[in-house]
């Protein structure tokens, strides 16, 4: 069965955003299903991350030509399935388990670059709308957090596992659909331009720069990705409103990418990721000390600024570039900012968390804000479709 480019790429999304909807916020809870304690979740955690990095970068440079991405997809939805499916058997051995967690973060990791990827190829190749087939990610990305996330509720925290098994098997499947139309490089292959290096592309300034700020705004995300299910539950809110809670947040997010062709029309990338900087200040500053559901309730509606805009404003800059540095840069976006720095606030956040969690998200709030001081000044990327 063939499926036009934009179907194909928001079924794809469909199927990566709604296992990961069940991973990122519940996964730790089925590590201390466990018996794992907080400091070792944030360890296990933040050296997912640090998988993540190594793998996001390592199969992105796998990639030499547009026609690459799709099976590249395909399998490493296969391995992700496997992998999962072996963990519950490895959740005694913590050696083991954590190889399986690192392995799992390496292959799962790179279907984010690689999948954008995609959608910036057929963004220049056919004016493929970005936020539009993004934010069926983002609704998937609600569907595994309150449906699923009801569940869990419902047959036990001990079996996410086999929930995330059975998700990532339906992700495997959809993608074996053919798209209409394939994605094709511009021009004829040239192999010197697609063996650029990642240290090449951050010889550039202006990249240098904005990678580092993205990965200091998305980093600061760290401490709610890791320890909000475990902080609302523990401070009496129950799982079914820390589903809805998450599902609010994605939902914002959801309307931004709806509307974000419209919204930030005439936006410089720089005054957006400004914005997302200071309203990431905001949100974790008041995170730290509200303690009640509707207290949380509009700190959660602005995640569509903290993620949101900020990922919509990287994804239009590496569309601007040449072509044979897109797959690689998506690479150093996915692996800086929910890989290396990502672990690097993990493991932090996993050693004050146990002490104040105030002072942890009070930690995020300071390291959006560094972000100000990285940020290029004056940078528009504004696209132009090839023809």
């Amino acid at each position: 069965m063939q499926v036009r480019p934009f179907y194909w790429l928001a079924l794809s999304f469909l199927g990566y955003y709604c296992a990961y909807g069940v991973f990122l916020p519940f996964f730790p809870a089925w590590l201390k299903s466990q018996q794992y304690g907080e400091e070792m979740i944030g360890l296990v955690i933040g050296s997912a991350y640090l998988f993540r990095f190594i793998g996001g970068l390592f199969f992105s440079s796998l990639i030499k030509k547009a026609a690459h991405l799709i099976n590249s997809l395909r399998l490493l939805a296969l391995f992700s399935a496997i992998i999962m499916a072996t963990m519950s058997l490895l959740s005694h051995n913590f050696w083991l388990l954590f190889s399986a967690i690192g392995l799992f973060a390496m292959v799962n990791s790179a279907g984010m670059p690689i999948g954008d990827s995609l959608a910036s190829t057929w963004q220049r190749q056919i004016g493929l709308d970005y936020g539009k087939v993004r934010l069926i990610g983002s609704a998937a990305f609600i569907l595994g957090v309150v449906v699923f996330g009801g569940m869990i509720g419902w047959v036990g925290e001990q079996n996410i596992v086999w929930i995330l098994t059975a998700l990532l098997l339906f992700y495997t499947l959809i993608q074996l659909l053919k798209p209409t139309i394939l994605p094709k490089d511009e021009l004829p292959i040239d192999n010197s331009l697609n063996q650029i290096s990642f240290l090449a592309l951050l010889k550039n300034p202006t990249t240098l720069r904005i990678m580092l700020a993205v990965g200091l705004i998305q980093g600061a995300h760290a401490a709610y990705y890791v320890y909000s299910t475990i902080y609302w539950t523990g401070i009496g809110i129950s799982v079914p409103q820390t589903s809805l809670l998450w599902g609010i947040g994605v939902l914002a997010e959801i309307l931004l990418f709806f509307f974000s062709r419209r919204l930030f029309l005439n936006w410089g990338v720089s005054r957006i990721f400004f914005l997302s900087a200071f309203v990431s200040i905001l949100r974790w500053s008041g995170l730290a000390y509200a303690n009640t559901f509707w207290q949380i309730f509009p700190l959660q509606l602005a995640h569509s600024l903290t993620y949101a805009a900020c990922h919509y404003a990287i994804v239009r800059y590496i569309t601007t570039q040449p072509q044979s540095h897109i797959a690689k840069l998506q690479g150093l976006y996915n692996g800086l900012s929910n890989g290396a720095l990502i672990a690097l606030f993990t493991a932090v956040s996993g050693l004050i968390y146990p002490i104040s969690p105030t002072m942890t998200f009070l930690l995020m709030s300071g390291i959006a804000a560094a972000s100000f001081f990285i940020i290029p000044r004056k940078l528009d990327a504004f696209l132009v479709k090839s023809n």
